[in-house]
């Protein structure tokens, strides 16, 4: 049980500065437009629909069809139209792509001229959804991998200090009681100087050590 809601407070931890920047992306979406939501579901499509607008077109897309998107599509060899949406959404997918330059090209071909793209990426976080975890982007690689967009602005998200409790939290889920033993060790050990930097460990980010990146694209 305790290991449970560790690795709830870590997820909750890791997913708020997530939610807060793609509700932010969604509520600037105008009515009217064509939005394409590759692969994410669950917590991320909640976010979304709490936070569009009236009148606006969403299609969900997953290459599982047990996840029952509107649309069976892989983003690495995509069915869909080119210049088909105003803008994309892809939330926590690309460290689950085999293909990650193809499926950039792809979401460029996708994306109206002028169109938007929201994708986020984890950094700092253990192996999940095994075998299909490939990847583990740097700010770098990401405009690297989308460098055909005009604009690609690329965002830690959570501060460094978030990013080491995150560390500490999902290091209790190996089952191994040597390093819990050592973990608890290393939180009583280092409490008071956790304290004492409480205000700097809530305000500082950084790309060399943050939970994840948030890319915000442009065609």
């Amino acid at each position: 049980m305790f290991k449970s809601k560790m690795k709830r407070t870590a997820k909750r931890i890791s997913r708020r500065p997530l939610n807060a920047m793609l509700a932010e992306f969604v509520r600037a979406i105008p009515e009217g437009s064509r939005v394409l939501n590759i692969g994410s579901g669950g917590e991320v499509m909640d976010v979304i629909k709490k936070a569009m607008r009236p009148h606006v077109q969403i299609v969900s897309t997953d290459i599982d069809p047990a996840r029952k998107p509107d649309v069976v599509d892989d983003i690495t060899d995509t069915k869909i139209d080119p210049e088909s949406f105003d803008y994309i959404i892809c939330a926590e997918v690309m460290e689950h792509v085999n293909e990650p330059f193809k499926a950039a090209e792809n979401i460029h071909n996708i994306l109206r001229h002028g169109g938007k793209a929201f994708v986020s990426t984890p950094f700092q976080f253990p192996l999940h959804d095994a075998p299909y975890d490939y990847f583990r982007y740097t700010e770098f690689g990401l405009k690297n991998i989308f460098n055909r967009f005009r604009v690609a602005e690329v965002r830690p998200r959570g501060t460094w200090g978030s990013a080491i409790l995150l560390l500490v939290l999902r290091s209790l889920w190996f089952g191994d009681r040597r390093i819990d033993a050592a973990v608890h060790l290393m939180i009583l050990w280092n409490l008071p100087l956790i304290l004492i930097l409480r205000p700097l460990l809530g305000t500082t980010k950084t790309p060399y050590l943050c939970s994840g990146f948030v890319c915000n694209l442009e065609k």
